[in-house]
């Protein structure tokens, strides 16, 4: 069951630091793009031919023209004539972006779904826990658009307005590494005694103590016995 994630497009901006708790990134993973589009609830989903997939990267930006990962040969679904819009689609450590630079001012057809898909491999995906989208997202994005279903993440864009000034940021939110169960190999624990502490003695030193005790008590009584005799 897709489940809707909760989105405040009001929240102060999320931001993330290498030194933050938040131990997992998209860097270095895979990252999957596909669009859906329906005309209605009851009418037959059509994926778009252009299933394309990336390794995330700081540097470089994954999907540089949307556009040109489609086939137009397979066709598209009555109405949606504007489905795929030529966006670039940029990843980072914990975000997604989509850039309106390579396009005019229009609109996403509309329809029940006209929707970009992104799938993140595990156990990337295992680990995210909400999405925000970002306060300077100017799509026009609302809850209600973006779910998250496991390991893919699903906007809809269907009849938003863009221009090239147009802009989009998804936040993600990962378990934090100080979290319960989120340390794979945790490392023992280890009780130190406080400086004020006695110290117990390991066994073989306690062997020798006791053998130099009993030694001691031996000559005592060996040495009390001569003088007795004198």
């Amino acid at each position: 069951m897709i489940r809707v994630l909760p989105f405040f497009a009001s929240v102060a901006m999320v931001t993330f630091s290498a030194g933050s708790a938040f131990g997992v990134t998209l860097v270095g993973s895979e990252l999957k793009l596909r669009g859906e589009t329906q005309l209605t609830s009851t009418s037959p989903l059509f994926i778009n031919s252009f299933p394309a997939s990336a390794i995330v990267s700081e540097s470089t930006v994954e999907f540089p023209d949307v556009a040109s990962l489609f086939d137009p040969s397979t066709g598209v679904p009555p109405g949606f004539a504007r489905s795929f819009v030529d966006v670039s689609i940029n990843a980072g450590a914990d975000y997604l972006e989509i850039d309106f630079d390579n396009v005019r001012d229009s609109r996403y057809a509309s329809g029940f779904k006209n929707t970009y898909v992104f799938t993140f491999t595990a156990p990337i995906a295992l680990q995210i826990t909400n999405v925000l989208i970002d306060p300077s997202t100017t799509l026009g994005l609302t809850g209600d658009r973006v779910a998250f279903d496991g390991s893919e993440l699903f906007v809809n864009v269907q009849g938003l307005s863009f221009n090239p000034n147009t802009f989009a940021r998804l936040n993600l939110t990962t378990v934090a590494a100080s979290e319960p169960g989120a340390d794979i190999n945790p490392e023992p624990d280890i009780d130190i005694p406080a400086s004020d502490s006695a110290a117990v003695p390991e066994p073989s030193s306690m062997l020798l103590l006791g053998s130099a005790t009993l030694v001691g008590t031996i000559f005592k009584r060996y040495t009390h016995l001569r003088e007795s005799k004198r």
